[in-house]
């Protein structure tokens, strides 16, 4: 199984800022930082969004809080 990513690490991976990714899916840069900091209450359509431009199906993404994939990591 392919190692999970964070919605932080996709965009980063793409040298983009939490602004440039919010004009890309047409949403605040406030909404892009909340998912970063917990994603587990994503919806649908920007999960999609994320799926299609990063070219990732949805077991590649990790999905929850900042913190818990810290420590899903860690162990």
């Amino acid at each position: 199984m392919a190692e999970a990513w964070t919605l932080k690490e996709l965009r980063e991976s793409k040298k983009m800022t939490q602004a440039e990714l919010a004009e890309q899916f047409s949403v605040s840069s406030r909404t892009i930082q909340n998912m970063e900091e917990d994603s587990g209450n994503i919806k649908n359509q920007l999960l999609k969004k994320y799926l299609l431009f990063f070219d990732k199906d949805y077991n590649d993404i990790f999905l929850g809080k900042k913190y818990e994939n810290f420590v899903r990591k860690a162990s």
